[in-house]
């Protein structure tokens, strides 16, 4: 937009990274999708961080065709927390279920409002700490840590708290959609609007290393042997696998650390709509007790805690008339456990672990484990991914979902010329990896200092 040659280089043969899609049998699946966060509240107006990136990428609003939620739920044992796209209803929830804490929780809003999240020099801060230190009982605090952490989280068991402060407003105060096309309608118009200002993209193009003199990035070599030369770089690939391209090791940040949490997801087909089963919330967050535990687990899954999505219960006038639906389930993953197995013995934990995913699931919905057998018949197909899919298609370090947990909220590197963009800057899901690139692109290169 500002005069700049650019090109784009891509691994994948699809654009998207973490959020993209693929096909199974005719019908097209996005792969990290569970809904569009900061969708724009009434109170939010302007101030709306996704119509901020529409606006700076000037692509139309409504053109992304964005439907809210019908109601979603934080469910730990026997205490439920619902939350909708108004925040005045989750207040009541939380004054409902945890009256003796509302002041508490005034304060940590209060507390949230003073603290900025998005600045460069923002310190590092444990959440969980905060929130047992302001809660006298422990489980709100440990309810709220739920879906913010699945949600962006490189940490494990807790989330820094300027992500959990951005998360918080993303979810809460602002609000959960999702594209009547999926993860699509946010990628078609990116592409649309690059291919129209002449960028070059190459697709199915690693690159092999990125050469420098200590100082400055002086060319990338792509896996085709192919040299682009620029001066300046944009990564988006994640600090650890940036580093991992230097030519000279001795650029590689001893501080930098690998992000560990992974997750498996199962997506099921199924004939007919959620509402024939009873289901009309669209995303439940749960976990087995009061502890909410977010680690890699010792074994290939673990089932305590997980995220279960119903995209056809978004508000789309569209999904009215549908004769099929998806049922999404998220658990966290061990990476070493997934890419040790042969591939027979990956096929065969896989199923095992399909199967436990899905009876966990319905034991969190409505009537789910008295309608088992009726779901497994009305199930047309599932399909899988785990973290050695993540490896392979984004190549994330240990099949990291939100990279490491040492960021550069500057983006900057050990090279003066290239930047980090994305998750290990700091900002997190669909809207923030936007707004990162954007402000990358103008503090650091229309506005180099």
């Amino acid at each position: 937009m500002f005069g700049k040659k650019v090109i784009i280089v891509e691994k994948h043969f699809v654009v998207g990274g973490l959020n993209s899609f693929f096909a199974r049998k005719g019908r097209k699946f996005d792969v990290g999708l569970h809904a569009v966060t900061n969708f724009p509240s009434p109170s939010s107006g302007k101030a709306s961080p996704l119509l901020r990136a529409c606006r700076q990428l000037r692509i139309p609003f409504d053109s992304l065709n964005l439907y809210p939620q019908s109601t979603s739920r934080i469910s730990f044992g026997n205490r439920d927390i619902r939350f909708n796209n108004d925040f005045d209803f989750f207040l009541s929830e939380i004054e409902t279920i945890f009256p003796k804490e509302i002041n508490n929780f005034q304060a940590l809003l209060e507390k949230m409002d003073a603290f900025d999240a998005y600045s460069v020099d923002v310190p590092d801060l444990s959440t969980r700490a905060i929130l047992n230190d302001i809660f006298s009982d422990p489980l709100l605090g440990e309810m709220l840590l739920c879906p913010t952490c699945y949600y962006g989280s490189a940490q494990e068991n807790d989330i820094d708290f300027a992500t959990f402060v951005m998360l918080f407003d993303a979810i809460f105060k602002q609000g959960l959609a999702r594209p009547n096309l999926g993860i699509r309608a946010l990628l078609d118009p990116l592409v649309k609007k690059i291919d129209e200002l002449g960028v070059t993209r190459l697709m199915n193009s690693g690159v092999q290393k990125i050469n420098s003199n200590h100082e400055l990035a002086t060319e990338i070599v792509m896996e085709s042997g192919e040299i682009f030369t620029a001066d300046q770089i944009i990564s988006t690939c994640g600090v650890v696998e940036t580093e991992e391209l230097f030519n000279s090791k001795e650029l590689n940040s001893t501080q930098t650390e690998e992000g560990k949490f992974s997750v498996i997801e199962t997506i099921s087909v199924f004939n007919g709509k959620p509402s024939d089963f009873g289901w009309d919330e669209t995303i439940v967050f749960f976990n087995d007790s009061e502890k909410f535990r977010y680690e890699q687990p010792e074994g290939s899954i673990d089932l305590s805690s997980g995220v279960i999505c119903l995209p056809e219960n978004y508000q789309d006038p569209q999904n009215v008339d549908i004769e099929e639906a998806r049922l999404r389930i998220t658990n966290p993953a061990n990476f070493s456990k997934w890419t040790s197995f042969k591939d027979e013995e990956y096929e065969q934990e896989k199923e095992k672990c399909e199967s436990q995913m899905r009876d966990k699931a319905l034991s969190y919905l409505p009537n789910g484990n008295i309608q088992k057998n009726d779901f497994l018949s009305a199930t047309l197909m599932t399909d899988t991914f785990t973290p050695r899919t993540i490896k392979k298609y984004t190549h994330h370090a240990n099949g990291a979902l939100y990279g490491s947990p040492t960021k550069s909220r500057t983006g900057s590197t050990s090279l003066k010329n290239l930047y980090l963009a994305g998750t290990d800057q700091g900002y997190i899901g669909i809207v923030g990896a936007m707004l990162g690139g954007i402000a990358v692109a103008n503090n650091r290169i229309l506005r180099p200092t």
